[in-house]
C-alpha cells in the first residue's frame, strides 16, 4: 500500500518478521554512514494496536545517513516510509523531533538548505527546527502538508510539493507561532 518498489525494497534492505517479537512487520533498517546499522523500526502489516515497534536502540542516531549527500540539500521527515517516498536526501526522525545528533551533524556539515516536511499534527515542532536553523543561517522551506504525508503523496507528487514550497523569512515564522 506504501508504493515500494523492489528498487526501494533492495536499495533500503527491507525484510520481513514472521515470528518473535516482531512477527508480522515489515522491518526497515537504518545505516550509518560507514553502512553499519544503527536503528531499525518494525512496522505491523495488520495494523494492530502497536503499529511501530523500534529497534532496542537509542533513537538518537542519523536516519539512512549511508545515503545523505550533506553538500545538496535535505528533507527531514517523520518516518521511514516518508524518506523513502522522497528518495533523495531525505532523512526519517523516526518521530517529530529532531535529536542532538542529528542537528550536530547538519550543522557541522554546513547544510546550506532545509525542507521540513512533518505531519500537520506537528507544526508547533516544526516551527522550533524552522527557528533554530534559521538561527544557524540555513535557509529552511517548510513543507506545509494539508491532508497527507510524504509516503501517501508518492515521490512524485512529493517532488512539485518540494519545488513549490517557498522560503521561510521570519515573518513567516512569527505568522505561524502567533497562529499557534
Amino acid at each position: 500500500e506504501r508504493g515500494l518498489s523492489v528498487h526501494d525494497i533492495l536499495k533500503y534492505n527491507i525484510g520481513y518478521c514472521d515470528e518473535g517479537m516482531y512477527s508480522n512487520r515489515i522491518i526497515i533498517p537504518s545505516y550509518d554512514e560507514d553502512g553499519q546499522l544503527n536503528f531499525f523500526v518494525g512496522r505491523d502489516i495488520f495494523d494492530s494496536k502497536m503499529k511501530y515497534r523500534n529497534s532496542p536502540t537509542q533513537k538518537d542516531i542519523i536516519g539512512f545517513d549511508l545515503f545523505i549527500n550533506w553538500d545538496e540539500p535535505i528533507v527531514l521527515c517523520e518516518g521511514p516510509f516518508d524518506a523513502i517516498a522522497i528518495k533523495r536526501n531525505a532523512i526519517p526522525l523516526f518521530g517529530k523531533t529532531i535529536l542532538p545528533k542529528l542537528k550536530r551533524k547538519i550543522i557541522e556539515k554546513k547544510v546550506k538548505t532545509i525542507y521540513i516536511s512533518l505531519d500537520t499534527d506537528a507544526i508547533s515542532d516544526a516551527m522550533k527546527m524552522v527557528e533554530d536553523f534559521m538561527n544557524h543561517n540555513i535557509d529552511v522551506y517548510f513543507v506545509k502538508l494539508t491532508e497527507k504525508d510524504p509516503s501517501d503523496l508518492g515521490f512524485r507528487k512529493m517532488v512539485d510539493v518540494l519545488k513549490q514550497t517557498p522560503k521561510m523569512k521570519f515573518s513567516d515564522l512569527m505568522r505561524y507561532k502567533l497562529s499557534g
